[in-house]
């Protein structure tokens, strides 16, 4: 029999009312608690990572299964890369990795997300409203995930390919918790963030989309044009099934590969080593390693006027598109550019914190710098927003004032009637 709760008033039996989200698996024993939710949900979280990290790399095993080692040596390495998508660095084969792809990362933010909706499902269940009993669920909840990222980290090991404790528990907890208690939060922010401020934000959120996306697209043409020599990568590196890891490690970068393609189109471009940076005015050019994705990086010695054209079209899109989102709810000028001003500033810092998910380091030698500069993409990408976009202010603020007409001034002598004593009349 289901369990059953009783109304405040009337005394009438009433059931539980399921948790939907990851919650719908929850135990009943589970979600009769916040602090017991929110174990069960991080612990959970934990798990669905590793299984989904394990799927992974047994698809990629399978065409070799015959010579390429005991599947449960495939199951560790997918579970290697879940602990690696929390962007707690990896040691292969000795050689201390800090680049992660960004695909794996973005899981583990739905995953958060999901866990941080569930617990403010519960919260709400039990008609939880206290910031710090919320904020000790969202640090609980974190914390179980962390550990249960921690208690991965041995089961992973192979051989001189392991994830190291400290950094992945710290990291997994910083991630985790960012995300699942802004999840848990989100609908409680608007009581307490001003209007312009979360106008402003989803304006950030607008305009780092469309920096993306037309990184994405810049990616996918250069993929295209440079079809033959990303062909001939894929080639010797394995073709055919046997080519499957590397094919999946490509679509898994895919996302990194996007937001080098942004910070190209803010400007400041990026790097894949040292002496080998890629700018919209000049490239380096240095010794590579045969990765198929590698193969986009321009050729030649800036880029060609379409290039130049599509920048120009997704720097002035993508402020119109801030502009847009952040001053729509707003009829004071004021308030407009006070939402503009907190787009710009966010979207930078969004820019700065994408550039840094998707760069890193291979070991200590040449590879040791790949992907933007955080600063100089934060802050290319905040000073085009806030120049479009407040020229997107003005020039709507001035067909506004050309719209109303010239105003009507009363005459001389009707002021100096008004103005004149009542004896006087």
């Amino acid at each position: 029999m289901p369990a059953l709760r009783f109304a405040s008033l009337g005394g009438m039996p009433q059931r539980a009312r399921p948790v939907a989200g990851i919650g719908r698996a929850m135990p009943e024993v589970m979600s009769q608690s916040l602090r017991r939710a929110a174990v069960w949900t991080g612990a959970v979280a934990a798990v669905t990572g590793a299984v989904l990290g394990a799927i992974v790399g047994v698809v990629c095993w399978l065409p070799d299964a015959g010579v390429s080692g005991h599947p449960v040596s495939a199951v560790q390495a997918g579970v290697l890369g879940f602990l690696a998508a929390q962007h707690g660095g990896l040691t292969l084969d000795g050689v201390p990795t800090g680049l992660a792809p960004l695909l794996g990362l973005i899981v583990v933010v739905v995953i958060a997300g999901r866990a941080g909706a569930a617990l403010g499902e519960v919260a709400d269940q039990h008609r939880v409203r206290g910031r710090r009993a919320l904020i000790e669920g969202g640090v609980l909840q974190a914390a179980s995930y962390a550990l249960g990222c921690l208690v991965l980290v041995p089961i992973s090991a192979l051989g001189t390919t392991s994830a190291p404790p400290v950094p992945v528990a710290v990291a997994s907890f910083v991630l985790f918790g960012c995300v699942a208690t802004t999840s848990l939060a989100r609908a409680r922010l608007a009581l307490v963030v001003p209007a312009h401020v979360i106008a402003g934000a989803r304006g950030a959120a607008g305009a780092l989309a469309v920096y993306v996306a037309a990184g994405a697209l810049l990616v996918a043409g250069s993929l295209v044009v440079h079809a033959s020599t990303v062909m001939e990568m894929s080639r010797q590196v394995g073709g055919g099934l046997s080519g499957l890891p590397i094919l999946v490690l490509g679509v898994l970068c895919a996302p990194n590969a996007a937001v080098a393609g942004a910070a190209y189109i803010a400007g400041p471009g990026f790097a894949v080593g040292s002496g080998t940076t890629f700018t919209a005015f000049s490239t380096g050019h240095g010794v590579l390693p045969a990765f198929p994705l590698l193969g986009a990086l321009p050729t030649g010695h800036g880029a060609n006027v379409a290039v130049l054209i599509w920048m120009v079209i997704s720097v002035l899109a993508a402020g119109l598109v801030a502009a847009r989102l952040a001053s729509a709810s707003f009829l004071s000028g004021a308030d407009g550019v006070r939402a503009v001003a907190v787009a710009a500033s966010v979207a930078g810092a969004g820019m700065a914190l994408l550039a840094w998910l998707g760069g890193g380091a291979v070991g200590t030698g040449r590879l040791h710098t790949i992907g933007a500069s955080p600063w100089q993409a934060g802050l290319a990408v905040a000073g085009e927003i806030a120049t479009v976009a407040l020229g997107y202010l003005a020039v709507q603020a001035l067909r506004r004032r050309v719209a109303r007409g010239p105003e009507v001034k009363a005459s001389e002598p009707e002021l100096a009637t008004v103005g004149a004593p009542d004896t006087d009349r």
